[in-house]
Order: structure tokens, then C-alpha cells, then sequence
């Protein structure tokens, strides 16, 4: 087995932690003899390409779990991601998924969605409540059947992981609200790097910082048609892009989960904009790591 050639540069993904897990949790045990003991792993590990055997090591909890602490997290770590918490999803990923099912297997479904989102479920599919009140008491096997099926579309996971960058953090914790408002103070913060006039903190951050900063906000503005978003949005447009390209060094199926906490038009216009690793460069993501971290103090003052 090889290592996923696209982008080396990317940190232990939670594939390696499950991998490292099942064979910490299912390795043979070790040999008895008279020489230093085997590490039971050593013949798995020997199955994978070298540089991904390296890399496992590297990354290697140097407190590792026992046995049946390494089962216990790989079943937490399965239910998380085998059952979509249906409460985190915005419900515009329910009406992207749920026009594709049948009349019937979409009006059960939005029954049976919680009740927190219900109402913008059913608002969102022109559903009102005569239309998800059955005719008659639906079989609950084929009930049960249809409401599980129909997440295929979505992804499940861990509400935290130690292991997810501040990107996905942030993505996961803040309001829709502050999560636009964070996507703004980063735009403004590029608008007065690229020489706009913008509010006096923004001002001094950019008075003081490198030409590298103005390059890539000077580079970000004029990439920006301004004919497709309204002047006021720009700022939010422009954050965007801070938030893609710090999106594209995270664990792709952790960025799925995250992206289905944002409404699904955000999510469309954020694929396009994750660069390749052939056109991140260390310079581009300090700058970005930066104005994202810059944004968030200024969003946790609250001005």
C-alpha cells in the first residue's frame, strides 16, 4: 500500500489515527524470546510504502492506549462518523440531499428531523405540517430504513477532534452570524493591506506589516470580479478566500464535515476556491494564518 501522492505536505489525517488505532487494538501479540521484544505492529507496518510507514511513526502517540482503550476509541470514533448528528447540519445540505428521494421518503424524513431545524427544513422544501402528516402509520422498518439511508449524502464525525486546526475549530464553534462576521474582518484587514481606506485597527495592522501581506491582498482584490458581488459583501467575499486556502491543509474528510455546518452555497463557492498544493506556498498560508488570527482577536473583543 502507498501513501496518498496529491499533497505530501499534509499532517497525520484522521485516516492514520484510525489505521494506528486498529493496529494498536487488533495487532498480534508480541513474540516471546530471548531478544528484545517485537513490536506486534512491525509486520503491519511493513505492508505500507516506506514513507507512510515513517510517517506514522513520527506522528505516533508516545503515551499510547492499551488494547481495549484502542477499541473503545475506534467505536467512538465509528459512531461518530457512521451516524450524522442531523442537529449540526445547516438545512440547506437537507434540501440539496432530499429533492432526489420520493415524495413519500422525503416528507418521512422531514418528520422525523429534529425540532431545532424542523421548521427551516420544511420552510426550505415548501413542506407545511398537512404535508409530513402520514395518511396512515408508516411501517417502521421501512421508517427506520429510509431516515438512515438518506444521510449517505452528508458525513458524520467527532464534534472535536485535539487534532483539528483553528480553521475548524473556529468553523465549528462560532455562530453563522460571527462566522460572517470573522469572514469580514478578514477581508477588511486584506482591503487595507491592498491600500483602501478601512477603520484605523485594520489601518495599523497593515502599516505594519510585510510586502508579502500587500502582495497577496492586492493579488486577492483584483481576483475578485466586482461586478458579481455588491461592494458591501466584498470584505466577507475576501475572507473567504482566508478561509479556503487554510481549509486545504486540513484532513479533506474533516473539511466536508465542517463545510456542512455552513449554509451549502457558502460550501460551493469554497470548493473552487482551496488551492492545490502545486499553488499553496509557505509564504501565502503564514500570510493567511496570520489575517485569520488577526480576525479572530478582533472578533473576540467584539468590536
Amino acid at each position: 500500500m502507498t501513501a496518498d501522492p496529491d499533497d505530501p505536505d499534509v499532517a497525520e489525517s484522521e485516516s492514520d489515527r484510525v489505521l494506528m488505532l486498529a493496529m494498536r487494538a487488533w495487532a498480534p501479540s508480541p513474540r516471546i524470546g530471548s531478544g528484545p521484544a517485537e513490536d506486534p505492529r512491525a509486520r503491519l507496518l511493513a505492508r505500507l510504502d516506506p514513507s507512510w510507514t515513517l510517517r506514522l511513526k513520527q506522528a505516533d502517540d508516545p503515551d499510547p492506549p492499551d488494547r481495549p482503550e484502542a477499541r473503545r476509541q475506534l467505536r467512538e470514533a465509528h459512531q461518530a462518523e457512521a451516524r450524522v448528528d442531523l442537529d449540526r447540519v445547516h438545512p440547506s445540505w437537507w434540501e440539496r440531499a432530499l429533492p432526489e428521494e420520493s415524495p413519500a421518503v422525503r416528507r418521512a424524513v422531514v418528520a422525523s428531523a429534529p425540532e431545532t431545524i424542523r421548521g427551516e427544513v420544511q420552510s426550505a422544501l415548501l413542506l407545511d405540517n398537512d404535508d409530513i402528516r402520514p395518511d396512515r402509520p408508516p411501517n417502521p422498518e421501512a421508517l427506520s430504513w429510509a431516515c438512515s439511508l438518506w444521510t449517505e449524502r452528508l458525513v458524520g464525525g467527532e464534534p472535536s477532534r485535539p487534532d483539528d486546526p483553528p480553521v475548524i475549530v473556529a468553523m465549528s464553534r462560532l455562530s453563522l452570524r460571527a462566522s460572517y462576521r470573522l469572514c469580514r474582518k478578514a477581508g477588511i484587514l486584506k482591503l487595507a493591506l491592498a491600500g483602501e481606506p478601512q477603520p484605523e485597527w485594520a489601518a495599523d495592522f497593515a502599516g505594519s506589516a510585510g510586502p508579502e501581506f500587500a502582495l497577496i491582498a492586492r493579488h486577492d482584490l483584483k481576483s475578485t470580479p466586482p461586478n458579481r458581488y455588491p461592494r458591501r459583501r466584498l470584505p466577507a467575499r475576501l475572507g473567504l478566500l482566508t478561509i479556503a486556502r487554510l481549509l486545504s491543509l486540513a484532513e479533506p474528510f474533516r473539511v466536508r464535515w465542517a463545510l456542512q455546518l455552513w449554509p451549502y452555497a457558502i460550501a460551493r463557492q469554497i470548493r473552487p476556491l482551496m488551492p492545490p498544493p502545486s499553488k499553496r506556498t509557505p509564504v501565502m498560508m503564514q500570510v493567511e494564518s496570520t489575517l485569520f488570527r488577526t480576525a479572530q482577536d478582533r472578533l473576540s473583543t467584539g468590536r
